[in-house]
């Protein structure tokens, strides 16, 4: 027990480094375009990101807390995960437990086309 709540606060750490990451970046944004506050902001983040979202949407009510961003939304956009399968020479998804095999064929596949992104892709600035 004591083994796992070290990991879940590792993790949550790591989330809350990458909440304030954003926040320098969305601070950036904001000064750029001489916003006030942040209305939302939105991610897309990969099932093999490492990113936890619950510690991640935990962590940004944290770190928003008296910055240009305290009201803004959260939203993110899930990215599965999707390989190039050799055998059948397309983009496909994954079979769920069985690593990094094609969906279609079972052929296995090791080259990554989705899945491990972690963008922030907009933010909304009122003025």
């Amino acid at each position: 027990m004591v083994f796992r709540e070290k990991c879940e606060r590792r993790r949550a750490m790591h989330e809350l480094s990458v909440a304030l990451s954003l926040l320098e970046q969305i601070d950036s944004v904001a000064s750029r375009e001489g916003a006030t506050r942040i209305a939302s902001v939105r991610l897309r983040v990969g099932q093999m990101s490492g990113i936890v979202r619950d510690a991640l949407v935990f962590s940004w009510e944290l770190a928003r807390a008296d910055t240009v961003a305290s009201e803004a939304a959260l939203l993110i956009d899930d990215v599965a995960v999707a390989v190039w399968c050799p055998q059948c020479e397309a983009e496909r998804g994954v079979r769920t437990g069985e690593g990094l095999t094609c969906i279609t064929c079972g052929t296995a596949a090791p080259t990554i086309v989705r899945g491990r992104e972690l963008e922030l892709i907009a933010v909304e600035v009122i003025s």
